[in-house]
């Protein structure tokens, strides 16, 4: 099984899908860096997806991260997205991942090395001493063909994260939660004080029930 991390899916989905003869299934998770779904939001639902995967016995053969060589730099939010990344998947199980950059036909030649080099040395340094692999897609479909033979391979692997959860740890408990910690806690916060807020209005309206007069702010 393989995991296609991109930026514009909006929730998972698996697709199955057959090469060199082979069953393949390409599960597309949502992105850290979507616009309008919230880390927390977008961490869940992977996390749920993952958790149902690890308890029907469907492991991961590979992990293919995918990265915008478009993006003239890492911003905090890239960098927090990274972290949770390597927190999800956890060190033992970096061999299995493949470091892509994606839209060179978009990209100035000698800007995209000096960026892919950058991630290399810098951003991706740990994970490819972890023997991650580095590559490059381009709009040629045998591309991610060839990625995808490099992975099928693989043993399965449980990730870090799946360990976690299987364990019985809320998802805030977890490495890769701990990124998010301050956003769930913002979220909770904003969820209890909506919950304060509709109780007082029905109880005022109750009141104003019982009293006989509705009053109307």
């Amino acid at each position: 099984m393989l995991t296609n991390w991109l930026e514009a899916t909006k929730e998972v989905r698996a697709v199955e899908w057959e090469l060199d003869g082979r069953r393949v299934q390409l599960i597309d998770t949502p992105g850290f860096d979507d616009t309008v779904l919230s880390d927390t939001t977008i961490l869940t639902t992977i996390a749920e997806w993952l958790k149902e995967s690890y308890d029907d016995r469907c492991l991961l053969s590979g992990i293919i991260y995918l990265h915008r060589i478009s993006d003239p730099r890492m911003d905090p939010s890239s960098k927090k997205s990274l972290r949770m990344f390597r927190s999800l998947c956890g060190t033992g199980n970096l061999k299995n991942v493949i470091l892509a950059t994606t839209m060179w036909e978009k990209t100035d030649e000698v800007d995209g090395q000096r960026r892919e080099d950058e991630l290399r040395n810098n951003f991706w340094k740990e994970m490819l001493s972890n023997k991650s692999e580095l590559a490059r897609i381009s709009s040629d479909p045998e591309d991610g063909k060839r990625l995808i033979r490099n992975l099928l391979g693989n043993q399965p692997m449980v990730l870090q994260l799946q360990d976690e959860l299987s364990q019985g740890k809320s998802l805030s408990a977890t490495d890769a939660g701990a990124e998010i910690r301050e956003e769930m806690e913002r979220l909770r916060i904003k969820l209890t004080q909506e919950i304060t807020g509709a109780r007082e209005e029905l109880q005022k309206f109750k009141n104003s029930k019982n009293s006989g007069i509705l009053e109307v702010d």
